[in-house]
């Protein structure tokens, strides 16, 4: 018996060590099933979020120009968080598209999700969704510097798998233990140098869109990643995510300016803050 239980045991290291050598990611700040560590390879993402920010802020006031939306600390008891300066709502404005013409544009200015279509020589809007990004800005140089990658139109990204995952959960580490994490689908991003990028839901953190809240995926509402995947995502959509510093790929490019105006009542997000009772802003 001793002997069975041995072998037994031993069958069982060499199958999680081919398991390992296949997904370096499993063992690495891993979701909390196995299907989520395999799928999104999630060892630079969610692991030290703050807790939900819904009753932190409500927006008002002017609108955001582009390139100066911003964020603002807040706190709440004994937390902390960081929350877009503004307001903002998914917008289509071409209902009739073909997805295999369409491209993304992420703004880290706007924190926005841009969807474009080519028809012809023309670049026209199509939908915007609000994002939030990494809480660290710039461009990402390693893994754990919770920042969120950047490229250009010359040299895009591309989605390369889209995964259902709303099975998988995360421990946030804030004391709510595991919980769903990712919304219906996981858009993984082909990122050179760099994975587990890539665009998701926000389940058990939507307040957090817009914001600055994740350590270098793209989050958008649990809707709205389902949205965008019913209409205009596809594995090989190109997936342009621009600058935090100022400089040609900051955005918006010239191509977008032109969409934005031939757009009808385009309008960029809304700024401005109103704390709630009970929260007051970092200096």
């Amino acid at each position: 018996m001793n002997l069975i239980r041995i072998w037994t045991v031993a069958l069982s290291l060499i199958a999680a060590s081919n398991l390992q050598a296949q997904n370096p990611s499993i063992g690495l700040d891993k979701p909390d099933n196995l299907t989520a560590t395999i799928a999104p390879e999630a060892v630079d993402e969610e692991s030290a979020l703050v807790e939900d920010t819904s009753v932190v802020a409500q927006p008002k006031g002017t609108p955001v120009k582009p390139g100066e939306a911003t964020t603002r600390k807040v706190r709440m008891g004994k937390k902390v968080f960081e929350v877009a300066d503004q307001s903002d709502t998914r917008r289509v404005y071409r209902e009739q598209v073909k997805p295999e013409n369409c491209f993304i544009v992420i703004s880290k200015q706007e924190y926005r999700l841009y969807v474009y279509e080519k028809v012809g020589k023309d670049t026209l809007l199509v939908a915007h969704y609000p994002v939030c990004l990494s809480k660290v800005k710039g461009n990402k140089q390693r893994v754990g510097d919770m920042k969120t990658p950047e490229c250009t139109p010359q040299k895009p990204f591309y989605i390369s798998q889209i995964q259902p995952a709303s099975s998988w959960k995360h421990d946030f580490k804030d004391g709510r233990g595991s919980l769903p994490a990712y919304g219906a689908w996981f858009m993984r991003l082909v990122t050179p140098g760099h994975s587990g990028i890539g665009i998701h839901g926000s389940t058990s953190n939507e307040s957090s869109v817009p914001g600055r809240d994740s350590e270098g995926c793209i989050r958008l509402r649990d809707n709205d990643i389902k949205h965008l995947k019913e209409h205009y995502a596809r594995v090989r959509t190109r997936v342009i995510i621009q600058s935090d510093a100022k400089g040609p790929n900051r955005g918006p490019y010239a191509f977008e300016k032109k969409a934005w105006k031939a757009a009808k009542d385009f309008q960029l997000p809304t700024k401005g803050y109103t704390l709630l009772k009970g929260a007051s802003f970092v200096k």
